[in-house]
């Protein structure tokens, strides 16, 4: 049975990188989702029917954001997302959230938060290097006060959110997931000697000592190959690092979840060796680590922010301690040498995952969730 429309919103619609939004809100059942955001950006795209943003484009769509932003929803708009029947709003990330506030309250319904990891582990100096992060910054006591739930992607996530005064009563741990019908091991595949990265190049994701990492991996195993999936400013720097050490490296840049899914199925190791960046941006979680793990990849990483929670170390995969690449290159070559130990994590990252992070049975959990808070709140009222 439908129980009306979430109203899942993002300050902008929608960065490719976000494709675990899409995969969540897809799985819904009970709930029919309906994206809301200022802008579109040039990313995942999302049907026309199942999304609006404020700004249409041209001037005109430039004062109609500004509006939103600072003074409110128009009537009009109102409106219209009242006429989808919506139940509540779902902002991703603590500053969308925050600028979700006013939507909810002149919609009249309660608003969730998930916290994915940057929004409550970057410096507030970090976070108010723009405009938008100041305001948050400065707001977030009132984001606090007024916002009826807020999840959290990792443990990790959530004691950093209490921290920063996230109320401990209405901050919850709840993992998005994986679809793992679509992310499976292959079948009757070969595994090539391919290192696979796929992130952001950033500084938290760590593919700088992953390069360092692959050189001493290829000395000893010259067959290996590192493939590098994602884009990001500190590219140009990670090509040179890699031609200098005359690492064998391909940079893909960014691509659809299908070819990084073909690339899953012929790597023989996951690794994102992520760090704490200098701004204090730390990995929540990492959806990507499980989404290695559904296929049957072991991973490789660090034991860093919430990547203990994605990997079981020595049961899925192996973790050193950040900005190690000498302890990063043995874990590698311990995988590639190691035909049972590869095969035992390789089994059990799946099994695991089946167990904890199945996007249905997460989804049906967090939709369980909504239907809880919103039964609460109708008998309160």
């Amino acid at each position: 049975m439908n129980q009306g429309t979430i109203v899942v919103f993002r300050i902008q619609l929608l960065p490719p990188s976000e494709t675990f939004i899409v995969a969540q809100a897809a799985a819904m059942r009970r709930f029919s989702p309906y994206f809301v955001g200022w802008r579109r950006m040039a990313g995942i795209e999302l049907p026309e029917d199942k999304s609006w943003t404020v700004d249409g484009g041209g001037l005109s769509g430039k004062l109609r954001e500004l509006r939103f932003r600072y003074v409110g929803p128009t009537r009009d708009q109102i409106a219209r997302l009242r006429a989808r029947v919506p139940r509540l709003v779902y902002a991703h990330f603590a500053p969308d959230g925050y600028a979700a506030m006013q939507l909810a309250e002149q919609l009249g319904v309660p608003l969730v938060t998930a916290l994915h990891g940057f929004d409550v582990t970057m410096s507030d100096e970090a976070i108010g290097a723009t405009r938008l992060g100041r305001e948050y910054v400065q707001g977030r006591p009132i984001l606090q006060k007024k916002g009826a739930l807020f999840l959290t992607c990792s443990a990790y996530v959530r004691r950093r959110g209490l921290a920063l005064g996230y109320p401990g009563e209405r901050t919850i741990v709840h993992c998005i997931g994986v679809d793992v019908e679509r992310f499976k091991p292959p079948t009757f595949r070969r595994r090539e000697e391919i290192v696979l990265f796929v992130g952001r190049l950033v500084e938290k994701k760590g593919c700088g000592n992953l390069i360092e990492a692959m050189a001493e991996v290829q000395r000893r195993r010259p067959a290996a190959e590192l493939v590098v999936i994602g884009g990001g400013p500190l590219r140009v720097d990670y090509e040179a690092r890699a031609a200098a050490l005359l690492v064998r490296c391909r940079f893909l840049g960014h691509q659809p979840t299908a070819v990084v899914k073909e690339w899953m199925a012929r790597a023989s190791v996951f690794c994102v060796p992520s760090v704490i960046a200098g701004s204090g941006d730390a990995e929540g979680f990492g959806i990507v680590f499980i989404e290695a793990q559904a296929m049957g990849l072991p991973v490789v990483s660090t034991r860093s922010g919430g990547i203990p929670e994605a990997v079981k170390d020595g049961e899925t995969g192996l973790l050193v301690s950040e900005h190690d690449p000498r302890a990063l290159a043995e874990a590698i070559l311990q995988l590639m040498q190691d035909g049972e130990l590869w095969q035992r994590f390789s089994l059990a990252g799946r099994i695991r995952v089946l167990d904890n992070f199945n996007l249905f049975k997460q989804t049906g959990r967090l939709e369980y969730v909504f239907e809880q808070l919103l039964a609460g709140r109708e008998a309160v009222s």
